[in-house]
């Protein structure tokens, strides 16, 4: 039955019946009804690709959340407070068991229905981040990739370091690198032997567990550590760290021989100098440089063929110079790698190369 009405609509709701006029024509009576059945429907609850009406999931992940908060399994925080808490704990391993908690290992073994839970979790907790994932083909993976996008970063980062323990613990996939932006986070894994349950791979301490031991060992002795800050920041880091017997070293004059650097070098890295290339003993030689604190700066270049390493120091005394220049020297030499010194006022430099005189490098 039509029903046939007087109505007075002002202009610039017919302006907002526009694209329905044109649709149909011209006819207002067309475009009021597809207006009021474009309002029912929204009303009711829009439909979404799989036939389920949005409002009603939206409601059923509400109540999902609900009941999670209510049998004390999930808290609420607040956005800002949960923020400052990833920010201040970046850096610290999460536990193997918390995460277990919210990935059930006995369930879930695949890379795929780790992906399609997360995703599902996502939704229904409100999170509204996207996991998507790339893996070589068979039963275990010799590559991977996830890619995690939208949502807020900061719980993001605290998803995909989940997910890197899991694949890490699960499926011996350990991370060889890491991409973050502010509307994606990116984590490459290769497959490693795992033969250590009980430690954490390499990739995964380095990308988000840098801080781990470093963190391990002040909790142990907190005094010390407390105190050793002080005094380096009091005298604004002016102060020296370095083995007692190269400190008995400089003191009695007797600089260590190269077998003893050897020793020292395959006790602070666990390989024999052999093992590593001119490039990674300079990295290494960098850390241990700035750690000792011996000297104020240093410069190196690690390019093949231009290899090199300048030493800045304060000290003007010509003995003291002098010291340092040997006892580097000898360190270098424990290396196998030819090089030749050139010293001047405040600077030392190591130049590496291999058409090296012998007269140009120290030997022992």
């Amino acid at each position: 039955m039509i029903v046939r009405k007087n109505i007075s609509i002002d202009q610039c709701y017919v302006d907002k019946l526009k694209p329905f006029l044109e649709k149909n024509n011209g006819n207002l009576s067309a475009a009021i009804r597809d207006t009021i059945e474009t309002a029912s429907l929204t009303l009711a609850g829009r439909t979404d690709e799989n036939g389920e009406k949005s409002s009603c999931k939206a409601s059923q992940n509400a109540e999902f959340r609900n009941g999670l908060i209510e049998e004390e399994e999930f808290l609420l925080v607040h956005h800002t407070l949960f923020e400052w808490l990833v920010k201040n704990t970046s850096g610290l391993l999460i536990d193997e068991s918390t995460v277990y908690e919210i990935i059930n290992p006995y369930k879930i073994k695949r890379i795929p229905d780790v992906v399609s839970y997360i995703n599902l979790l996502n939704e229904k907790m409100g999170w509204k981040i996207k996991v998507d994932a790339e893996y070589s083909q068979g039963p275990e993976p010799e590559t991977a990739s996830l890619t995690l996008s939208n949502g807020n970063p900061c719980f993001r980062e605290i998803m995909a370091h989940s997910l890197a323990l899991y694949l890490a613990k699960q499926m011996k996939l350990d991370v060889q690198g890491l991409f973050c932006k502010s509307n994606v986070t990116k984590v490459y894994f290769k497959r490693f032997e795992f033969l250590d349950f009980q430690k954490v791979p390499k990739g995964l301490e380095e990308n988000f567990g840098c801080m781990e031991s470093t963190f391990r060992e002040i909790q142990k002795k907190p005094e010390f550590w407390k105190n050793l800050i002080k005094t380096y920041r009091q005298q604004n880091y002016q102060r020296l760290s370095m083995q007692r017997k190269t400190f008995e070293a400089f003191v009695s004059g007797d600089l260590p021989s190269v077998a003893e650097l050897k020793r020292n070098f395959e006790l602070i890295t666990g390989n024999p100098p052999t093992a590593f290339t001119l490039a990674e003993h300079i990295v290494i030689f960098k850390e241990i440089y700035l750690t000792d604190g011996i000297g104020s700066d240093i410069e190196i270049c690690t390019e093949k063929g231009k290899e090199y390493v300048k030493l800045i120091h304060d000290y003007s005394d010509r003995k003291v110079c002098d010291s340092l220049t040997k006892y580097y020297s000898t360190v270098f030499t424990s290396i196998n790698y030819s090089f030749k010194v050139t010293t001047s006022p405040h600077m030392i430099l190591f130049e590496f190369g291999k058409n090296l005189s012998s007269a140009d490098f120290s030997v022992e």
